[in-house]
Protein backbone atom coordinates (compact mmCIF):
# COMPACT_ATOMS: atom_id res chain seq x y z
CA UNK A 1 0.00 0.00 0.00
CA UNK A 2 1.36 3.42 -0.97
CA UNK A 3 2.08 5.83 2.00
CA UNK A 4 -0.48 8.36 0.14
CA UNK A 5 -3.10 5.51 0.51
CA UNK A 6 -2.44 4.44 4.07
CA UNK A 7 -1.90 8.35 5.14
CA UNK A 8 -6.12 8.72 3.53
CA UNK A 9 -6.89 5.65 5.40
CA UNK A 10 -5.91 6.66 8.99
CA UNK A 11 -7.61 10.14 8.15
CA UNK A 12 -10.73 8.26 7.74
CA UNK A 13 -10.20 5.94 10.32
CA UNK A 14 -9.94 9.20 12.56
CA UNK A 15 -13.25 10.87 11.06
CA UNK A 16 -14.75 7.62 11.48
CA UNK A 17 -14.14 6.57 15.43
CA UNK A 18 -11.85 9.16 16.59
CA UNK A 19 -8.69 7.14 16.26
CA UNK A 20 -6.47 5.39 13.80
CA UNK A 21 -5.25 2.12 14.61
CA UNK A 22 -2.12 -0.28 12.61
CA UNK A 23 -2.39 -4.08 11.75
CA UNK A 24 0.81 -5.93 12.27
CA UNK A 25 1.26 -5.88 8.60
CA UNK A 26 1.06 -2.45 8.43
CA UNK A 27 3.40 -1.98 11.30
CA UNK A 28 6.03 -4.17 9.66
CA UNK A 29 5.72 -2.46 6.09
CA UNK A 30 6.31 0.64 7.76
CA UNK A 31 10.40 2.16 7.10
CA UNK A 32 11.71 5.61 8.69
CA UNK A 33 10.46 7.64 5.81
CA UNK A 34 7.20 6.06 6.06
CA UNK A 35 6.91 7.06 9.80
CA UNK A 36 8.53 10.36 9.06
CA UNK A 37 4.75 10.81 6.86
CA UNK A 38 2.70 9.65 9.35
CA UNK A 39 4.12 12.37 11.82
CA UNK A 40 4.38 15.15 9.80
CA UNK A 41 0.85 14.77 8.97
CA UNK A 42 -0.50 13.30 12.17
CA UNK A 43 1.78 14.15 15.17
CA UNK A 44 0.80 16.15 18.45
CA UNK A 45 -3.20 16.45 16.74
CA UNK A 46 -4.28 12.48 16.46
CA UNK A 47 -5.00 9.38 18.87
CA UNK A 48 -3.84 5.64 18.42
CA UNK A 49 -4.82 2.50 19.33
CA UNK A 50 -1.88 0.26 20.87
CA UNK A 51 -1.11 -2.71 18.40
CA UNK A 52 -2.68 -5.79 19.22
CA UNK A 53 0.69 -7.20 20.65
CA UNK A 54 0.95 -4.24 22.84
CA UNK A 55 -2.81 -5.07 24.22
CA UNK A 56 -1.78 -8.08 25.10
CA UNK A 57 1.15 -7.06 26.69
CA UNK A 58 -0.85 -4.70 28.92
CA UNK A 59 -3.75 -7.68 29.11
CA UNK A 60 -0.69 -9.67 30.90
CA UNK A 61 0.32 -6.80 33.21
CA UNK A 62 -3.47 -6.01 34.50
CA UNK A 63 -3.02 -9.80 36.05
CA UNK A 64 0.75 -9.61 36.78
CA UNK A 65 0.94 -5.91 38.16
CA UNK A 66 -2.91 -4.86 38.84
CA UNK A 67 -1.66 -1.50 40.45
CA UNK A 68 0.76 -0.46 37.72
CA UNK A 69 -1.90 -1.33 34.92
CA UNK A 70 -4.22 0.96 36.89
CA UNK A 71 -2.18 3.73 37.60
CA UNK A 72 -1.59 3.72 33.46
CA UNK A 73 -5.35 3.16 32.50
CA UNK A 74 -7.84 3.27 35.11
CA UNK A 75 -9.10 6.88 34.24
CA UNK A 76 -9.00 6.07 31.03
CA UNK A 77 -12.30 3.72 31.37
CA UNK A 78 -13.03 3.64 27.32
CA UNK A 79 -10.17 5.13 26.61
CA UNK A 80 -7.90 2.51 27.49
CA UNK A 81 -5.20 1.60 25.02
CA UNK A 82 -4.92 5.10 23.19
CA UNK A 83 -2.14 6.83 22.64
CA UNK A 84 -0.38 9.97 20.74
CA UNK A 85 0.58 8.66 17.24
CA UNK A 86 3.92 10.10 18.72
CA UNK A 87 4.09 6.99 20.06
CA UNK A 88 3.74 4.96 16.85
CA UNK A 89 8.28 4.94 16.39
CA UNK A 90 7.45 2.41 19.88
CA UNK A 91 5.93 0.09 17.63
CA UNK A 92 8.27 -0.22 14.02
CA UNK A 93 11.33 -2.10 13.72
CA UNK A 94 12.34 -3.01 16.92
CA UNK A 95 9.29 -2.70 18.57
CA UNK A 96 10.01 -1.78 21.80
CA UNK A 97 6.83 -1.12 23.15
CA UNK A 98 4.78 1.86 24.83
CA UNK A 99 7.28 3.44 27.69
CA UNK A 100 5.84 2.86 31.48
CA UNK A 101 7.85 5.62 32.84
CA UNK A 102 5.09 8.15 33.89
CA UNK A 103 3.66 6.67 36.92
CA UNK A 104 2.35 8.71 39.66
CA UNK A 105 1.36 6.80 42.20
CA UNK A 106 3.40 3.24 41.54
CA UNK A 107 7.57 3.38 41.61
CA UNK A 108 8.79 3.73 37.75
CA UNK A 109 11.06 1.25 36.64
CA UNK A 110 12.17 2.40 33.52
CA UNK A 111 15.89 2.38 32.44
CA UNK A 112 18.34 4.03 30.03
CA UNK A 113 21.59 3.01 29.11
CA UNK A 114 22.87 6.47 31.20
CA UNK A 115 21.28 4.64 34.32
CA UNK A 116 24.45 1.90 34.11
CA UNK A 117 26.83 3.70 36.42
CA UNK A 118 31.03 3.93 36.09
CA UNK A 119 30.85 0.40 38.25
CA UNK A 120 28.37 -1.44 35.83
CA UNK A 121 30.50 -0.22 33.20
CA UNK A 122 33.41 -2.27 34.95
CA UNK A 123 30.91 -5.18 35.19
CA UNK A 124 29.97 -4.77 31.43
CA UNK A 125 33.15 -5.97 30.28
CA UNK A 126 32.93 -8.57 32.08
CA UNK A 127 29.59 -9.53 30.57
CA UNK A 128 30.71 -8.64 26.60
CA UNK A 129 33.37 -11.36 27.60
CA UNK A 130 31.28 -13.80 28.52
CA UNK A 131 29.23 -13.30 25.65
CA UNK A 132 32.56 -13.50 23.58
CA UNK A 133 33.11 -16.86 24.88
CA UNK A 134 29.32 -18.23 25.30
CA UNK A 135 29.17 -17.98 28.72
CA UNK A 136 25.81 -18.78 30.28
CA UNK A 137 25.19 -15.04 32.01
CA UNK A 138 22.97 -14.57 34.73
CA UNK A 139 19.96 -12.55 34.91
CA UNK A 140 21.14 -9.52 36.47
CA UNK A 141 24.51 -9.76 33.54
CA UNK A 142 21.45 -10.34 31.18
CA UNK A 143 19.61 -7.18 32.51
CA UNK A 144 22.94 -5.04 32.23
CA UNK A 145 23.82 -6.37 28.71
CA UNK A 146 20.26 -5.67 27.37
CA UNK A 147 20.44 -2.74 29.13
CA UNK A 148 23.53 -1.33 27.65
CA UNK A 149 21.42 -1.31 24.12
CA UNK A 150 17.95 0.13 24.77
CA UNK A 151 15.95 1.77 27.12
CA UNK A 152 13.33 -0.23 28.43
CA UNK A 153 11.10 -0.72 31.88
CA UNK A 154 10.75 -4.05 33.65
CA UNK A 155 7.43 -4.79 32.59
CA UNK A 156 8.45 -5.21 29.26
CA UNK A 157 11.43 -7.27 29.72
CA UNK A 158 9.65 -9.62 32.08
CA UNK A 159 6.99 -10.39 29.58
CA UNK A 160 9.06 -10.43 26.98
CA UNK A 161 11.89 -13.04 28.47
CA UNK A 162 9.40 -14.44 30.89
CA UNK A 163 10.96 -13.18 33.79
CA UNK A 164 9.51 -13.28 37.58
CA UNK A 165 8.90 -9.71 38.15
CA UNK A 166 9.76 -9.56 41.76
CA UNK A 167 12.72 -11.48 41.29
CA UNK A 168 13.98 -8.72 38.96
CA UNK A 169 13.17 -6.18 41.42
CA UNK A 170 15.22 -7.85 43.93
CA UNK A 171 18.01 -7.57 40.91
CA UNK A 172 17.84 -4.49 40.53
CA UNK A 173 17.58 -3.59 44.51
CA UNK A 174 21.06 -5.84 44.68
CA UNK A 175 22.32 -3.60 41.43
CA UNK A 176 21.36 -0.12 43.02
CA UNK A 177 23.47 -1.57 46.27
CA UNK A 178 26.11 -2.20 44.72
CA UNK A 179 26.59 0.95 42.56
CA UNK A 180 26.24 -0.68 39.40
CA UNK A 181 22.74 0.80 38.33
CA UNK A 182 20.88 3.97 39.09
CA UNK A 183 16.81 3.72 39.95
CA UNK A 184 14.66 6.86 39.31
CA UNK A 185 11.19 5.97 40.72
CA UNK A 186 9.88 9.45 40.53
CA UNK A 187 8.83 10.09 36.63
CA UNK A 188 9.74 13.90 37.15
CA UNK A 189 13.63 12.28 37.59
CA UNK A 190 12.91 10.01 34.49
CA UNK A 191 12.02 13.40 32.23
CA UNK A 192 15.86 14.20 31.25
CA UNK A 193 16.84 10.42 30.34
CA UNK A 194 13.52 10.22 28.16
CA UNK A 195 14.89 9.60 24.33
CA UNK A 196 11.52 8.05 22.46
CA UNK A 197 13.59 8.60 19.19
CA UNK A 198 15.52 5.58 20.11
Amino acid sequence: MSIRKLLEEKEAQITRQGYMEFSDEELNSLNSIDLKHILDVFQGHALMKLPASEIRFFEWLKEADPAVWDDLWADAEDEAYLVSVNFLSHFVGRNLGFPICDLVEEPNYWFSPRHIKPKGREELDEIFLKVEHNTKLNLAEYFLYNLNHASFDIWHFCYKHQIDLSTLKTIIEDLVFKGHLVHLTNRDDLVRYLDFDE
